[in-house]
């Protein structure tokens, strides 16, 4: 079975490297210099897994370089890792690629709206708490395992793909988008404003603040209809993803550090705007938003 990895940063290529372990057909589309080392020199994994992907092991496509028409319909699932600003050009190729399921394994809400509109019940969605950071082109580096859960009209059919990641199927999608995005407003922006890793946000005054931003936004959550677990549960699991992550640098301040758009707008920015039509005032997230936004 061919399996398609589209959008391939630091998870992606995790992704990929795990499937081409399991016996897959891989086809990773990546961009940048990045993208040019997978195809060139392969991948090397550390961390929690140390692997080398040979440039043989699998199929990269470049951004850059488009897709050759031989590709269409050649895929049999495909995956979608990208930043959420690339989402509607990923899902537009993704539908070149494969008439199967697509996934989009994403941070932020509205990913599997764009999703929906372009493969209808093809469509699934997925988060992880896995944290993996890119150390240099073709290198990744697993900082901490982490959870994967998966949803939507055909998730169960992507359970056996990524059996080496753990994964597992869930009934309540928008549960399962909530909570990690309860994760990503809490840590993201803190640690790309104050410059730092994940772990220093387990010293105060930044725990006090990720926790409040957080529970502000389970607020948020709960009165628009979603299960959300309660605040104990919520902070107890923040502590542990800021415990097993540690030592990662988020993928937001990353993208400060280089210049590059954030993914605010669908963490903070859609806690904004969805507390506004709702008439639930959101001052941190707002904070957070307008903070990251003036970091560019």
């Amino acid at each position: 079975m061919r399996v398609a990895v589209l959008g391939a940063g630091a998870i992606g290529s995790l992704i990929a490297a795990k499937l081409v372990e399991a016996g897959y057909d891989v086809l990773v589309h990546a961009r940048g210099e990045h993208g040019a080392v997978l195809a060139l020199y392969g991948l090397e994994v550390t961390g929690n897994w140390n692997v080398s992907i040979s440039p043989d092991d699998w199929t990269v496509s470049l951004d850059g370089a488009g897709i050759h028409s031989s590709l269409e319909n050649t895929c049999d699932q495909v995956i979608i890792t990208s930043k959420s600003k690339d989402t509607l050009e990923l899902v537009k190729l993704a539908s070149f690629l494969s008439s199967g399921p697509v996934l989009s394994l994403q941070n932020g809400l509205g990913n599997l709206e764009i999703l929906t509109e372009y493969v209808f019940e093809n469509a699934a969605v997925g988060v992880t708490t896995n944290a993996v950071t890119r150390m240099k082109p073709g290198h990744v580096e697993w900082v901490g395992k982490g959870d994967l859960y998966l949803g939507g009209p055909k998730g169960k059919e992507f359970v056996k793909t990524l059996a080496s990641l753990d994964a597992s199927y869930v009934d309540d999608v928008s549960s399962i988008l909530w909570n990690k995005l309860l994760l990503n407003v809490a840590i993201n922006p803190l640690a790309a404003i104050c410059g730092v890793k994940n772990g220093e946000l387990r010293k105060e005054p930044l725990l006090s603040q990720a926790e409040s931003t957080m529970i502000e936004a389970a607020n948020v959550a709960r009165i628009m209809g979603v299960k959300i677990d309660d605040d104990h549960e919520l902070i107890s699991r923040l502590h542990s993803v800021l415990d097993s992550t540690a030592e990662n640098i988020c993928s937001m301040l990353v993208d400060v550090k280089a210049g590059r758009e954030t993914e605010i707008d669908v963490l903070c920015g859609q806690i904004v705007s969805r507390g506004e039509k709702i008439g639930i005032p959101t001052p941190l997230n707002s904070m957070l938003l307008s903070q990251i936004k003036a970091l560019r």
